[in-house]
């Protein structure tokens, strides 16, 4: 009869069950630590978004009373806003007719002399405003030299001689009254119509 060494096969057979033992055992370590290493990194990340939130709500108090003195700033500068306006187109007014008359002293012959000045005058709100002038000249070219250096002017436009008489003063000295009507360039109101056809 044969003999059947088992004790080799079942040497090898351990020997393998231990192999795969220890080959599970070291994959199941390899996952425990995995499993541990995620929860860590994320237990991490979370308490470091709390942190991180807790500063933004500390920032957040700390710029409030800054966010309201600003929006009650912005509440006053809205409240001043019609003045500010107003006294930016009173300054550009008074601008204009400054330049106005300083062109006017400079600039009106010498023997024709101004009684009457009316400036801002406006007839129609979509026209623009208008400057009458009414003197007395010593000839009618003295008058149309006028009417020549209104022209010189930036702001002035169209215009016009209304009238002019002839007349006598004292001891038989010739004189001229006459009057000068000229328009005030973009003084024009514009309808809201004609303001959005502009800005396109």
């Amino acid at each position: 009869m044969a003999v059947i060494n088992l004790i080799e096969q079942e040497r090898q057979l351990r020997r393998q069950l231990e192999r795969k033992a220890r080959l599970i055992g070291l994959v199941w370590g390899v996952v425990v630590l995995m499993v541990v290493a995620g929860w860590g990194g994320i237990l991490l990340y979370l308490g470091a978004l709390q942190l991180q939130s807790a500063r933004l709500q500390e920032e957040h108090t700390r710029l409030q009373p800054v966010v309201h003195q600003l929006q009650q700033a912005k509440s006053e500068l809205n409240a001043l806003q019609p003045l500010v306006t107003t006294l930016q187109n009173a300054r550009t007014e008074t601008g204009r007719w400054q330049r106005l008359l300083h062109h006017l002293s400079q600039h009106t012959p010498s023997n024709c002399f101004l009684t009457f000045a009316e400036m801002g005058k406006r007839t129609d709100p979509k026209k623009p405003m208008e400057v009458v002038l009414r003197g007395t000249a010593d000839t009618q070219e003295t008058v149309g030299e006028f009417m020549l250096r209104l022209n010189l002017h930036p702001d002035l436009e169209n215009i016009r001689l209304d009238y002019t008489q002839e007349r006598q003063l004292a001891e038989g000295v010739p004189a001229v009254d006459f009057q000068i009507t000229a328009q005030v360039k973009g003084t024009a109101v514009q309808s809201k119509e004609e303001k959005k056809d502009g800005e396109q």
